[in-house]
C-alpha cells in the first residue's frame, strides 16, 4: 500500500516539507502518480525512518547518503563498520566540545569571582578571558591596556581582529 506525502510524513514523524526536500536531494525517490503526486511505499517509509534516526544520532545528510548507498549494495559488512567509525568520530567531536565548554565555564566563573564587569574597571571583552580580543583602542586605533593591564602591546585592535 502506498501513501501520500502528508500521510507518510505523519507515519514516519517528519514534516511534509522534509520529505519533499529529501526527494529533491535524492535521499528518497518515491514514484509519482500520473498527476505527479509522490506516493510512498513501505521501503520508502523504512528509509525515511532510518534517515530520521541517523539525523537524531548526529549524522549529516551526506554521511546518511553514504550509509544508504552501502546498504543498497547489500553490504552489511560495509555499513556496520561505517556506522561504528562515524559514531566514534561523533563521540570524539562531542568530547572536544565538552572539554572546551568546561574550560570556558571555568574562565567565566573565575571572571565572575574576580568581580567581572561590576568592579575593577573590567569590561566583558577586556582581554581577561582567553582568546577574546580587546575592545579598548586609542585614537589611532591601537590596542591599549585596560585598567587591569591585561592587554599587551602586541594585541591587535578589536576592529582589526573582527574584520579578519
Amino acid at each position: 500500500m502506498t501513501h501520500t506525502v502528508k500521510d507518510t510524513a505523519a507515519r514516519v514523524g517528519l514534516p511534509s516539507r522534509t520529505l519533499r526536500y529529501y526527494d529533491r536531494i535524492g535521499l528518497v525517490s518515491p514514484p509519482r502518480t500520473e498527476a505527479g503526486y509522490r506516493v510512498y511505499g513501505p521501503a520508502d517509509e523504512g528509509r525515511l525512518r532510518f534517515v530520521r534516526q541517523a539525523k537524531t544520532l548526529g549524522f549529516s545528510l551526506e554521511e546518511i547518503r553514504d550509509l544508504i548507498a552501502a546498504a543498497e549494495r547489500g553490504c552489511c559488512s560495509e555499513v556496520l563498520p561505517e556506522v561504528e567509525r562515524l559514531l566514534s568520530e561523533k563521540i570524539a567531536a562531542i568530547d572536544v566540545q565538552v572539554n572546551e565548554l568546561g574550560a570556558f565555564r571555568e574562565r567565566l566563573v573565575a571572571f565572575r569571582a574576580g568581580g567581572g564587569s561590576g568592579s575593577g574597571g573590567h569590561s566583558a571583552f577586556c582581554g581577561c578571558l582567553d582568546g577574546v580580543p580587546p575592545v579598548t583602542t586609542n585614537q589611532v586605533g591601537e590596542a591599549t591596556a585596560c585598567k587591569c593591564g591585561c592587554v599587551s602591546s602586541e594585541s591587535p585592535p578589536f576592529d582589526k581582529v573582527a574584520s579578519r
